[in-house]
């Protein structure tokens, strides 16, 4: 097997393999990639035998052939390689004032993780290294949720300046892509093999050598072609499970509850996650799959977090049937193997007689836990609520060391069907795993926060204040028993 690629593309490549290859498996082969030529079409393969990668590249081609080789090794190699490209740096002009205002609202540092810098002599941002789409796609979605909880408080400055920044980022990417894609065009690596699986790259900075494996024991995925279909947005994909991803169970013994459910209908499209003591669903209201039956998949969450990192700017398609779930991309295939059990019937257990609503500030809520966590029980993790009318009193304590912690702030409660109900004379007592709180309340965007009571001993159901155009989207948490 012989072909040349260019160092940029190859590393991309390899990086997308790296999500299923195991580091440690009982069948070796597994830790290596099945590299297979057939004129200029390489195909390249990756597995842990729940999940599969395959990826179809274009190169040079010129002797045809296959090998397995190992993942580590080579992918170690290849980033080693571009690592003089650490050195590019690129800018772009930003407004100070925008800069400050922005800061202010959100740590833009721990936001850009050291990657992108804003020096104030010269009123720029700096990239500094290979800008990858990854870390865009991250900051972009961030920075667009940022936009929305903006525009939802009518902060239009904050709105206008955080688009400006939005805009910054595709410029740093974009003129960070252009340098690199002129450097590494002329940076291309030579791969070859022989009878005896040796390989050999070759590179302008010197030649490398190790073995590879026979590619027979290599497993393989089964192409079917009877599957059900449908077409959702990368983003829109995305966002939706990162919002329910904190809600999967992490106890295998809970195997059903070890993945986020996709309950396809014909007109909307569910993500649900239980772990059994909270539940996460986000509805997709204005989603048609005509031409896909209606149906239940588990789908696990590694295999999720994969498809949040494989997905682009544009739009994927996902087939399924009973037992796996594929996602094509423009160069990548995806295949998972569904976890194969009955997720909990989830709409049984959303109350729909919950008589008492609490508005509460978002942010100032989320902190206030943030706070308390430090001071919980650590084998509870229990923290106290005691709500009236417009305050609520939060509590946790430690006796084990002595530390407690309580804050009050502002609130509005009311009963729904008895409006002339004082909870100043009667306050409304419960507790929750502080944990389970902040996960929902982190994942959460609106300014403002409705929960939904019963009794202390019933489960609260939990939704933002504004939510997107056609979606639906709520959380539950069961309460923590007072003994």
């Amino acid at each position: 097997m012989k072909f040349s690629i260019t160092v940029e593309n190859f590393v991309n490549y390899l990086t997308k393999l790296s999500y299923v290859i195991p580091t440690r498996s009982a069948l070796p082969i597994l830790e290596n990639v099945l590299f297979e030529l057939n004129g200029n079409e390489l195909t390249l393969q990756a597995t842990d035998l729940e999940n599969f990668i395959r990826v179809k590249v274009l190169v040079e081609g010129q002797e045809d052939g296959e090998c397995a080789i190992p993942a580590k090794r080579l992918l170690e190699l290849m980033r080693l390689l571009t690592a003089k490209y650490e050195n590019i740096n690129v800018e772009t002009d930003f407004d100070l004032e925008d800069y400050d205002l922005l800061n202010k609202e959100t740590d833009l540092n721990s936001l850009f993780k050291g990657k992108i810098i804003y020096v104030y002599k010269s009123k720029t941002l700096i990239f500094k290294g290979v800008f990858e789409n990854e870390f865009k796609l991250s900051l972009l979605e961030k920075l667009g949720s940022n936009q929305q909880t903006y525009v939802n408080e009518n902060r239009h400055e904050l709105a206008s300046a955080n688009e400006r920044l939005k805009n910054a980022i595709e410029k740093l990417y974009e003129k960070n892509e252009n340098t690199l894609s002129k450097l590494m065009a002329k940076k291309k690596i030579k791969f070859e093999t022989n009878e005896k699986y040796k390989v050999t790259i070759t590179s302008s900075n010197g030649k490398y050598s190790f073995f590879g494996q026979a590619t027979e024991d290599f497993p393989s995925i089964e192409d079917k072609n009877q599957l059900e279909a449908i077409k959702i947005k990368d983003a829109t994909l995305r966002r939706v499970i990162s919002k329910v991803r904190h809600a999967v169970s992490q106890e295998e013994t809970k195997r059903n509850m070890t993945g986020i459910l996709f309950d396809i209908r014909k007109n909307e499209f569910r993500f649900v996650s239980t772990d059994g003591f909270r539940l996460s669903k986000l509805t997709l209201k204005d989603y048609e799959a005509t031409d896909a039956k209606e149906s239940k998949i588990i789908v696990a969450l590694k295999a999720a977090d994969i498809i949040t990192k494989l997905t682009g700017q544009e739009e994927s398609t996902i087939e399924y049937d009973d037992t796996l779930i594929k996602l094509t991309t423009d160069t990548t295939e995806f295949y998972s193997k569904l976890i194969d059990d009955t997720f909990p019937n989830y709409e049984t257990v959303i109350p729909k007689n919950n008589d008492k609503k609490l508005r509460i500030s978002r942010t100032e809520f989320l902190n206030s836990l943030r706070r308390a966590s430090i001071f919980v029980d650590p084998s509870t993790k229990r923290v106290k609520f005691e709500i009236k009318n417009s305050t609520i009193n939060i509590k946790a304590d430690n006796p084990e060391i002595g530390a407690d912690v309580e804050e009050i702030i502002d609130c509005n409660f009311i009963s729904l069907e008895d409006n002339e109900a004082d909870f100043d004379k009667n306050p409304f007592i419960i507790s929750f795993n502080v944990n389970y709180l902040i996960d929902c309340f982190s994942a959460l965007e609106s300014p403002e926060i409705f929960m939904t009571f019963s009794s202390p001993s019933k489960a609260c159901v939990i939704t933002p204040s504004t939510m997107e155009n056609n979606e639906d989207y709520m959380e539950l948490v069961m309460p923590v028993r007072v003994g």
